[in-house]
């Protein structure tokens, strides 16, 4: 998919690297710099490439597409369009330091865009510092988030810590069994991975505070393919409630088990993924009722006018919770560009952390350089993966009893 939009529509002014680790197979070196170069390296290869191929890059070419449509970014009294360098990081860190390092010192990138998902954020973050890069992150969850901004001042959270996460859950529960229709019984699982370590715990915590008794506990390795003793094990301690703090891989293989073997909690929430166009394509009806992470109120005419250039660019949908906060963050991030006016990444850096923008998911501002103001919990409604947490926020709806997978 990214090839497709990077040879043909989403740059025009020059071109796109391949997805290869070697050298770029295309680079339009531009002597007179009339552009601006952009560059990141993403997961293509290996487990994190559903995720990056749904909620970052298409985000990415959809932006510069916009933006050079539009004439480009206005920088040193000029319009200047975007010249992309993209790299594969195959899913592994390492290999995302070595391709950020060739961005900065090779390709001689203006500004550069964060990778996919936790571990490989916390990677490449001190490269990004050390270089002075804004590194506004659609997908970097972590507890010690408030910490790292403080060493890191250069780093934006679009998502919020892990606790807001797990307490919503835990207080959607509390009012499902206040309102009688779940019992006390709570299985969870989790990738033990950072991002699933973190979150977990999150949700222990929250726990912690409550009269639930967790009946079933356990973790599996990222890449685990057959989740069926996963779910198995869970499923024989009979409880109301499965949580699973899941990888997009794993959050369809759990999914599919359930179903498979016909275990029907009464709440059913997954992990990232969850909030996925192919996980509603795959299993379509039977996401009814289905709880995450996210979600989000798409009737706004500013997200109804982004998913319609979304489609026209991509081919498909955009995810319903990290896609449109991962293109207001680089709204946030082309405004704040063209308030500096110069290629000034400190003073871009401070605009970012005092400035208000506007965005298609409204004003985004950055409290202590973590956007505010998210959804925490979202529920399968229809084609919709909606906002039902926090209650009060505009547009939430209310929670939907699951139906029983036949």
């Amino acid at each position: 998919m990214g090839n497709r939009f990077s040879r043909r529509d989403f740059v025009k002014v020059a071109g796109v690297s391949a997805a290869a680790m070697a050298t770029p197979t295309i680079s339009f070196a531009q002597a007179d710099r009339d552009t601006l170069r952009f560059g990141w390296a993403i997961s293509k290869t290996g487990p994190f490439t559903a995720g990056a191929s749904s909620t970052q890059i298409p985000n990415y070419h959809l932006w510069v597409d916009d933006v050079n449509k539009a004439g480009g970014l206005m920088v040193d009294g000029k319009k200047k369009l975007i010249e992309v360098f993209e790299y594969d990081d195959r899913s592994q860190p390492e290999e995302a330091v070595r391709a950020i390092d060739r961005l900065v010192n090779q390709d001689k990138v203006d500004f550069l865009l964060p990778p996919w998902g936790t571990g490989m954020n916390m990677a490449v973050a001190p490269v990004f510092f050390r270089n002075k890069f804004p590194m506004i992150a659609p997908t970097f969850i972590t507890e010690r988030m408030p910490e790292l901004v403080k060493r890191w001042d250069n780093v934006f959270a679009l998502l919020q810590p892990n606790a807001p996460y797990g307490t919503a859950i835990v207080d959607v529960l509390q009012e499902m069994r206040k309102a009688g229709k779940i019992n006390n019984r709570v299985a969870i699982v989790n990738v033990t991975d950072q991002g699933g370590i973190e979150l977990v715990k999150a949700a222990r915590d929250a726990f912690a505070n409550t009269d639930f008794e967790i009946v079933h506990e356990a973790g599996y390795p990222i890449g685990t393919q057959d989740l069926t003793p996963i779910i198995t094990a869970a499923q024989q301690s009979n409880p109301d409630v499965f949580l699973a703090f899941s990888y997009p891989p794993d959050s369809m293989g759990l999914t599919e088990a359930a179903r498979v073997r016909g275990f029907n909690p009464k709440v059913f929430y997954i992990g990232v993924g969850s909030a996925l166009p192919i996980y509603r394509k795959r299993f379509a009806a039977a996401t009814e009722g289905v709880m995450g992470p996210g979600g989000w109120n798409p009737e706004t005419p500013e997200l109804q006018a982004y998913i319609e250039r979304f489609q026209a660019l991509n081919g498909g949908l955009p995810d319903q919770w990290v896609s449109y906060l991962c293109y207001s963050g680089l709204q946030a991030l082309g405004q704040a560009i063209e308030t500096v006016g110069t290629v000034d990444r400190p003073a871009i850096i401070k605009v970012l952390q005092q400035e208000t923008f506007e965005t298609i998911s409204g004003p985004l501002r950055f409290e202590n350089n973590i956007a505010r103001d998210a959804w925490l919990v979202g529920q399968w409604q229809g084609d919709t993966f909606w906002g039902v947490a926090p209650k009060d926020r505009e547009g939430a709806k209310p929670i939907i009893d699951k139906p029983n997978w036949s």
